[in-house]
């Protein structure tokens, strides 16, 4: 799992009743893509004069820009949180984005860990796959979770990187809605950890209700290793056929993947692949069948299919981390299309 999942995961245990780029010509695509000048009040319209962190990564602005041809083809723009941690200057929206057919759904997520870029820039540069999709079946993106994270490239909303003595607020941190191993009926954390890992994960439940998670994928990167796995925390486990496929998609676009032993964090590893895990993420919410819901239990979106793509990031220029990304997602959109009850 990501470091900041382990974190959760670890603070989790302790907590009982308190929680506190791409290349240039993939930039022309998302560009040519984009078609209109955005109206001035368009949630997909930062506030300008923000800078974004240069290393290659789309400038913020064009990442959201990247999203209108959906909004022309129907698809509903929702704001899920206007974020503005200690330390920045203006609010970001956290948007969503969703298709005009609701119905048992794809949730797509990126961009929760702010100096994992490749997995936004990958999934602006596949517009046309995720526009088709949404014609197939239902879809809910939310393109970039953490955008202060991502336009100044820390990891957090707190923290600019992982720490092993600081637990930083990660926009993904579940703990307030999930269910206590130890205290049946009640949460593993009293609130939530930030405000905006309190309004992304209500916006789940919320649209649940009519978008209701099947598929689950969050797209992830990390430095720390040089090859990567697939956690599937859905019904299936390390069987998931769309995870089976997803290895071979990396490994053919030369990520190189562990496809045995355990992680850095003791989880064992087949094919690689990871089967279920506590951790506390908002991946662990789109699989629970439970949930603790202002203190009264209630069902979970109970998704089939929970996806985590965790690609190594250390010594790969973020173009060929990218392209993987988005083989990935092309795949996966291509699939799903084709049989939509997988």
């Amino acid at each position: 799992m990501a470091p900041t999942q382990q974190k959760v995961a670890a603070r989790a245990s302790r907590l009982r009743g308190t929680a506190r780029v791409c290349t240039a010509s993939l930039l022309a695509v998302i560009l040519a893509g984009a078609g209109s000048v955005m109206a001035a009040d368009s949630p997909l319209r930062p506030p300008d004069g923000i800078p974004t962190h240069a290393d290659g990564r789309m400038p913020i602005q064009r990442l959201y820009a990247a999203y209108l041809p959906l909004i022309d083809k129907g698809w509903q723009v929702d704001v899920v949180a206007e974020s503005q941690p200690p330390g920045t200057t203006a609010a970001l929206p956290i948007v969503a984005l969703r298709s005009p057919k609701p119905g048992p759904a794809v949730w797509i997520l990126t961009g929760i860990h702010g100096e994992e870029p490749a997995g936004p820039n990958a999934l602006a540069a596949a517009v046309d796959e995720l526009a088709a999709l949404g014609q197939k079946v239902p879809v809910v993106l939310v393109p970039l979770c953490n955008p202060q994270g991502y336009a100044r490239n820390w990891r957090y909303l707190d923290l600019p990187t992982f720490s092993d003595t600081e637990d930083g607020q990660s926009v993904g941190d579940s703990s307030h809605l999930l269910p206590d191993p130890g205290q049946p009926g009640r949460a593993r954390a009293a609130a939530a950890s930030s405000p905006e890992a309190d309004a992304l994960t209500r916006y789940v439940l919320r649209m649940s209700a009519s978008y209701r998670p099947r598929v689950s994928i969050d797209l992830h990167e990390d430095d720390l290793v040089t090859a990567g796995y697939v956690y599937s925390q859905g019904e299936l486990g390390v069987n998931d056929p769309l995870a089976r496929e997803a290895v071979a998609v990396l490994r053919e676009h030369g990520i190189a993947i562990q496809l045995g032993g355990q992680t850095r964090f003791g989880e064992l590893i087949e094919g690689g692949i990871i089967g279920p895990v506590t951790d506390s993420s908002i991946d662990e919410l789109f699989s629970a069948r439970e949930l603790i819901v202002d203190g009264r239990v209630q069902p979970g979106p109970a998704a089939r299919t929970v996806l985590v793509f965790e690609t190594p990031a250390k010594d790969l220029p973020l173009d060929r981390r990218v392209a993987a990304h988005l083989a990935l997602v092309r795949r996966l959109a291509a699939l799903i299309a084709a049989q939509p009850e997988l």
